[in-house]
């Protein structure tokens, strides 16, 4: 190895690993960033509603999805601004409900004595009803067509989704909505009481769509005690492009902060970024402008390598590529230096917003694997994958490309997980794993998940599990980004299915594994664990506000979200789910069924309880949060 290759391999080691033992979680995805760690062993079995081997908790004024960084000390994450509306929202809407009881009872006296006195107003309401006829004609015919093709389908969802999209429905309501304001005005001059009630109504709503969006640019960063969870010190970051309040897949407080002890950076995806002293001063502090979908629908987390911040980030103006049609758009990985702020660098090869690059060494010498590709029409090109050198003196040059050769290529919407023997792609639509060589790009093997497989399915009416070789695996969707390798095996859930598969990534053999869907702490053994049933969940913060409005996430843990990034500490990983359940799995099992479930634990109350959020280790300890609270997990003494 030539001096200069060796001086890169020391600065790098020192700048990016010497605080980052297993005593600290210095970013995302811990000390190597990738998610994995060895160190002292944590609790295996914890529980916040039972307050078993939790060390601390402490409320957060609002709902957030960074990662928790830790060293020594201290303990950092970020929240959305906290969404303070006028008036509260459920008051409004309980007002609301209790003004239209009142409504509906002095409309229906009001109307009576019209059609009886006003043949104007008969003639509305006779035009009115005659549509509404149409209208459920119309609902039952396309029903029945739909039916014919598919006879399983859900009849509510159908009659909901036709009269959403029919186009004729359309046309009927708002002729509908013209005939209700003529009806109204009749109805007002007609009756004192009804117009006073029809104020009260209109005030209400008024007040209601006044209320402040549920979507924002500024975050608030925070630094804690990481023994007592006090709050030490806060800052804002503002931000430039508005995002939703705790979208399923991600938000403007999604990026974890990075900390190497007497530094912290923070992100903000809406667009800024920023480092502080580890006593709250400000060193610098740069914004830009992110693509239009870039604070939502986002997985990367930026990442330490060396003296570099890795961020994403569209191109600068001045840069030639930008000539180059449909890449203005793009987004690439940029090189930030992490004492001033300036940009070093920019990659060769596009990411997409979606995709979390992992860093990793060949020879001691730092590199990154990023992936493009996904659905939305994610401008990025060419679809797959790129392994990027992070040192010499063409950082950020690309060293091999790979193409999945799929229309839509779901692979990249992942934690890109890589080795120096092997890189990973989880190709969604035709469910096969594909195994590159690391050093090269080369695929090496492509694993059908639906053959070789074994189930360990709960089985309700035996009331235990069972377990059946060579099962035909139907409605697999992966949750993508739920991955992680360990040991010979590449790990994923399983959306709707309340399933973690596991693949054997040299043979290929893939065993399917169910989860319990709930538990009972209090309870032991399999009598603790409900299997199959889909929980509503509640999407409200600490101080009581449901600060989500996207209703697919207030549903069972593994439905349509990015959760966060399984967390491997020594021979554990811990997935957690949407609804605040925290699965540890045996990563040295031999089989792949009941017995490799160790333990399952809960963050808070069963269906108050909603995170997207990974697990961060340091010292024997693991920090998680829910959009309530932040919590310490420790052995008790």
């Amino acid at each position: 190895m030539d001096l200069y290759k060796l001086f890169t391999l020391l600065l790098f080691s020192f700048t990016t690993f010497s605080a980052s033992a297993e005593h600290n979680w210095p970013m995302a995805g811990g000390p190597d960033g990738d998610w994995t760690v060895t160190g002292p062993q944590p609790p295996l079995n914890f529980s916040v509603r039972t307050k078993h081997n939790i060390l601390w908790k402490t409320s957060l004024p609002e709902g957030g999805q960074s990662g928790i960084a830790i060293h020594g000390e201290l303990a950092f994450l970020s929240i959305m601004k906290p969404w303070t509306p006028k008036h509260d929202p459920d008051e409004l809407k309980a007002e609301l409900k209790n003004i239209n009881q009142q409504k509906t009872q002095i409309r229906d006296t009001v109307d009576r004595e019209l059609l009886d006195s006003n043949t104007d107003f008969a003639a509305l309401n006779s035009h009115y009803k005659n549509h509404d006829e149409q209208i459920a004609e119309l609902i039952r015919k396309r029903i029945e067509m739909l039916l014919g093709e598919d006879p399983k389908q859900n009849i509510a969802k159908l009659r909901d989704r036709v009269r959403r999209f029919h186009p004729k429905i359309k046309e009927l309501e708002a002729e509908q909505r013209r005939l209700t304001s003529q009806m109204d005005r009749v109805r007002i001059s007609h009756s004192k009481d009804y117009a006073a009630i029809q104020k009260e109504n209109s005030d209400i709503e008024k007040k209601i769509r006044e209320l402040p969006s549920l979507k924002g640019t500024d975050i608030v960063a925070y630094c804690l005690d990481a023994n007592t969870g006090e709050f030490r010190w806060s800052t804002p970051l503002t931000g430039s492009v508005e995002g939703p309040y705790n979208y399923g897949f991600s938000d403007s407080s999604s990026p974890t902060p990075i900390t190497d002890g007497k530094y912290v950076w923070f992100v903000n995806a809406s667009g800024s970024m920023g480092c502080w002293s580890v006593e709250g001063k400000r060193i610098w502090y740069r914004e830009w402008t992110p693509s239009a979908k870039a604070p939502f629908n986002k997985q990367y987390e930026p990442i330490l390598t060396g003296d570099w911040i890795l961020n994403v980030e569209p191109l600068p103006d001045g840069d030639p590529r930008r000539n180059q049609e449909g890449e203005r758009r793009w987004n690439y990985l940029r090189a930030i230096d992490k004492q001033t702020g300036k940009t070093v660098w920019i990659a060769e090869d596009a990411i997409t917003h979606y995709n979390t690059p992992i860093l990793g060494t060949f020879d001691g010498l730092p590199y990154v694997l990023q992936g493009r590709g996904g659905p939305h029409e994610v401008p990025e090109r060419p679809n797959g994958l790129s392994l990027t050198k992070l040192f010499g003196d063409k950082p950020g040059q690309a060293v091999w490309h790979w193409d999945p050769q799929e229309e839509v290529p779901f692979g990249a919407l992942a934690n890109q997980h890589w080795d120096e023997r092997h890189a990973y792609w989880l190709k969604t639509g035709q469910l096969k794993l594909a195994v590159l060589d690391s050093k090269t790009g080369n695929q090496l093997h492509e694993h059908d998940l639906f053959s070789n497989t074994t189930t360990t399915l709960w089985n309700k009416d035996a009331g235990k599990y069972e377990t059946q070789q060579n099962q035909v695996v139907r409605g697999i969707i992966d949750l993508r980004h739920t991955n992680i390798v360990a040991g010979q095996h590449f790990y994923f859930l399983i959306r709707d299915k309340w399933q973690v598969a596991r693949v054997n990534t040299k043979s290929g053999k893939t065993e399917y594994l169910e989860l319990p869907s709930q538990i009972d702490p209090t309870a032991r053994g399999l009598e603790a664990w409900t299997f199959g049933e889909v929980q509503p969940n509640n999407t409200r913060n600490s101080r009581g506000f449901d600060v989500a409005q996207d209703p697919r996430i207030k549903l069972g843990g593994f439905t349509k979200s990015f959760l966060g990034a399984p967390t491997v500490v020594n021979d554990r990983i811990y997935f957690t789910s949407m609804t605040g359940l925290v699965y540890v799995l045996d990563a040295n099992a031999k089989t792949f069924d009941r017995s490799a479930i160790l333990a399952v634990n809960d963050l808070g109350p069963a269906g108050e309880t909603w995170t997207v959020n990974s697990i961060s280790y340091a010292d024997g300890r693991l920090y998680h949060r829910t959009m309530k609270e932040v919590v310490c997990i420790s052995e008790s003494r």
